[in-house]
């Protein structure tokens, strides 16, 4: 009879090909090569481990790393980004030892009731995506949120106006300047300001590539006036190799970055909500109100279905006297005008 090998704990590491291993039952499974970091044995043996537990033993932090890993993998750096905000906090808010199947709705409720309103939609939407996502890898076999309603989706309700971006052009200042009008000139996504390089620059347009393009299955055509071609064609000549916006240090800009940029410019200002997706609301709402349908509005801000203005971005009903006086020109229009009461009474 063989010899019984003692029990090894943790990874270890065998002498002959320096590779790390892990001992499940009698077969020994590897972990990594002999150069490979720490971090990533570690992460490889807890891995290899969870999979053999039962789905009751599995914890909601363990299934909330485990997603962040293949969002790392398989998604835009954007798409993880999106889901650590929500879910670090998420798994600090509950502990690392809940395990899955003590995970109520009440309990993600509860999370969610402490986001900001415009936040708890995405916030739910995060953590139930982990569920899912883990019932399809088999990691679990039912969702514990099954039946949870998400809170309905919140609706950016500012939008400037000219007078307002004339006042935010008074504060603006530097290489954040160039940013803020040509946010207002292309009615561009705040995302994709960021990533703009020289080599997409073509004449009056932007075309970024499939790869870069919001949904990744279309090219997007940012069309440019004269003056977002200027800023353009003048930063693409500072910066040739990478993002041609970049802040007052040289770097492209992040997206906190640019956050932090008009929060400052919304103390200075005194405009409520104004951040960069309330310039985008408010190039649609002009573009509307300057005679444009919406199909047209549609493509020029990036949108593969054009009914997305009607229904988020236009905000022609907060603009009291353009609706008075939309209504003035559809009485003359229609010769309501006779109708009048001393049209009557003559």
């Amino acid at each position: 009879m063989g010899r019984i090998g003692r029990k090894r704990r943790g990874p270890w590491q065998r002498s002959s090909d320096g590779c790390w291993y892990t001992t499940i039952g009698r077969k020994n499974v590897k972990l990594g090569g002999p150069d490979e970091p720490w971090e990533a044995i570690e992460t490889a043996y807890h891995r290899v481990h969870a999979k053999g537990q039962k789905p009751a033993n599995l914890t909601v932090s363990w299934l909330c790393d485990e997603f962040l890993e293949f969002c790392q993998h398989n998604r835009s750096a954007a798409t993880y980004d999106w889901y650590a905000d929500f879910l670090r906090p998420f798994v600090a808010h509950v502990g690392l030892k809940l395990r899955v199947d003590n995970l109520t709705p009440a309990i993600v409720s509860r999370w969610v009731s402490r986001q900001s309103p415009g936040s708890q939609h995405s916030a739910a939407r995060a953590v139930v995506r982990v569920m899912n996502w883990s019932v399809a890898e088999r990691l679990i076999q039912h969702s514990p949120l099954v039946g949870y309603v998400k809170p309905q989706p919140g609706r950016r309700e500012v939008a400037i106006t000219p007078a307002q971006y004339a006042k935010c052009l008074d504060h603006a200042k530097g290489r954040f300047r160039d940013a803020l009008i040509f946010l207002w000139h292309t009615g561009c996504r705040p995302q994709e300001l960021r990533i703009i390089e020289a080599r997409w620059i073509d004449g009056h347009k932007i075309v970024l590539p499939a790869a870069q393009s919001k949904g990744k299955k279309r090219r997007r055509v940012i069309y440019l006036d004269d003056t977002a071609a200027e800023i353009a064609e003048r930063l693409s000549a500072e910066f040739s190799d990478g993002p041609i916006f970049r802040s007052m240090f040289g770097k492209p800009w992040a997206k906190c970055g640019l956050t932090c940029a008009f929060r400052r410019l919304r103390a200075k200002t005194g405009i409520d909500g104004l951040c960069a997706y309330a310039v985008r609301h408010g190039f649609a709402t002009e573009a509307l109100k300057n005679g444009l349908d919406t199909t047209t509005v549609g493509v020029l801000m990036g949108h593969a279905n054009p009914s997305m203005v009607a229904k988020v971005y236009q905000h022609l009903a907060q603009d009291d006297s353009y609706m008075l006086g939309a209504m003035a020109k559809l009485h003359v229009a229609s010769g309501a005008a006779s109708d009048s009461p001393q049209s009557a009474a003559g």
